[in-house]
């Protein structure tokens, strides 16, 4: 009978480290976003003259995450196309790595470019669904802000295209290692 307690004991252990690093594998995600200037016909007013972003409380820096090498970004074809386009004029190219748990929102992701013309935050959430909110500001001069901001559910590995009139982002998120 002690035998059996400690065979159940060892393979109870054993199945507690193994879901441990098999979760720890699926918590890391990749996510690729390319933002975009384009200057569409439009009859909206936009009279936003200061930013108006909702920073959450704590925002990391893009730059402190881990950065996907060029040969781990799948949306690479679409800058190139968008950068051979006389509409839209890409703006930035961004991938890293993210660690995001169950149930629970990541870090809230610092979205800027080297011009200082592009400026927000990225942040994606784990529950029953995977929802993103993308708050970023488009300030092509220093008296115009354009702003969208937008929360929605995604599904991996697919392209998300979010729209405004002066700027648009294309989104892409998978687990690690997928293509």
């Amino acid at each position: 009978m002690k035998n059996k307690k400690n065979a159940f004991r060892v393979v109870w252990f054993v199945l507690l480290i193994w879901r441990t690093s098999f979760a720890s594998a699926e918590d890391r995600f990749q996510v690729e976003l390319i933002v975009f200037a384009q200057d569409m016909a439009t009859t909206e007013l936009f009279d936003q003259t200061r930013s108006e972003i909702q920073w959450p409380s704590q925002v990391v820096e893009v730059s402190a995450l881990a950065q996907a090498a060029t040969e781990q970004k799948s949306l690479s074809h679409v800058y190139a196309t968008l950068s051979r386009s006389s509409t839209y004029q890409p703006i930035d190219h961004y991938a890293w790595f993210q660690v995001i748990n169950e149930d629970s929102a990541g870090d809230a992701v610092r979205i800027q470019d080297a011009a200082n013309v592009l400026d927000g935050f990225f942040q994606l959430e784990r529950g029953d669904f995977l929802t993103v909110t993308l708050d970023l500001e488009y300030q092509p001069d220093p008296e115009r802000f354009f702003r969208m901001s937008e929360a929605r559910r995604i599904k991996f590995n697919e392209e998300h295209y979010f729209d405004h009139p002066k700027f648009g982002a294309i989104l892409k998120v998978k687990m690690k290692g997928e293509r």
